[in-house]
Order: structure tokens, then C-alpha cells, then sequence
């Protein structure tokens, strides 16, 4: 899937955390950069477009770090979350809201996941532990991706209203 259809879910997930009055103050960068982050690993990325890297380290990163390998895991997920807890308690955030914020990152990060396990290429979200792979029919930047967007549109709406 593309950077803006991760974005929108995660934007949405954010949407109903807040409508269900669980999100942290930070929830909606947790979430919505959990829901980029496992993009790091290419270099054409929002996350790393974001962060605008230079050019000589955009392309050893993705030597080093395939597409879809060790950032879309379960493992790197929680290996996030807790660097975000950890993150938002240095920062003076009572441990309840640092907790939540860290969950907020997992929520997106695995937004992610579920998303791009809907492509063909699919995601081995248990590497090293088991090889295997869910993986679906849309394909990125294709019109099922598009109306998936359009869906995620909806749901917020529908969040909205509800």
C-alpha cells in the first residue's frame, strides 16, 4: 500500500481511539507514525521522504534492510512501542499515558502490517520464528488500492456520526 493510504488508516484508527476517549496526547503521532514506520526500509518511503535524508544514505539503508523484511514484523512493532513508551516517559509523561502512547505506536505499526499482508508480496509478520506469509489481492498504487482509500474515507466519516 501507499504512504497515503497507511496514513489515512492510521489517521482513522486515531479518529476512533479519540471518539472512544482512549487516545494519549500524543496518539495521533504515535498512531500515524506507526503507520508509516515500517517504510523505513525503502527508499521511497513517505517516512523516509519525511525525513529527508541525503542521498548517499537513502540507498544503504535499503542494501542493508530489504523491503519488507526484519520493519515488517510483529517483533520490530513491540521493539517501537517500547523505544515510544520509553520516549514519552523521559519526556515527563506520567507512566499511564507513556503506556498508552507506546500502544498508540503498536496500533499503527500493526495497522501497517494488516495492510500491506493485502498485497500480493504480503508480510512474514513472525520472521525469524515462522516463515510464514499472509498475503492478499491488492496490489500498490493499483484501483483496488484506490477504492480501499476511498474506503478508509468512509470510515471515517462513519466513525464521525457514530
Amino acid at each position: 500500500m501507499m504512504g497515503s493510504t497507511h496514513a489515512m488508516a492510521g489517521f482513522v484508527i486515531w479518529f476512533a481511539m479519540v471518539r472512544a476517549n482512549i487516545s494519549p496526547p500524543l496518539g495521533i503521532i504515535a498512531v500515524v507514525l506507526g503507520s508509516l514506520l515500517p517504510d523505513i526500509d525503502h527508499p521511497n518511503g513517505t517516512i523516509r521522504q519525511m525525513m529527508d535524508l541525503p542521498q548517499f544514505l537513502k540507498h544503504p539503508i535499503s542494501t542493508i534492510i530489504p523491503h519488507r523484511g526484519p520493519t515488517h514484523t510483529i517483533w520490530a512493532g513491540v521493539l517501537f512501542s517500547l523505544l515510544t513508551a520509553g520516549l514519552a516517559a523521559w519526556g515527563g509523561n506520567p507512566i499511564v499515558g507513556s503506556l498508552a502512547t507506546g500502544l498508540a505506536m503498536f496500533i499503527g505499526y500493526s495497522s501497517h502490517l494488516v495492510l500491506d499482508s493485502l498485497n500480493p508480496t504480503g508480510v512474514k509478520w513472525l520472521i525469524p520464528l515462522k516463515d510464514f506469509k499472509l498475503h492478499g489481492p491488492i496490489r500498490t498504487g493499483s484501483r483496488g488500492e484506490e477504492y480501499f482509500f476511498y474506503g478508509l474515507i468512509g470510515m471515517l466519516f462513519l466513525v464521525a456520526v457514530i
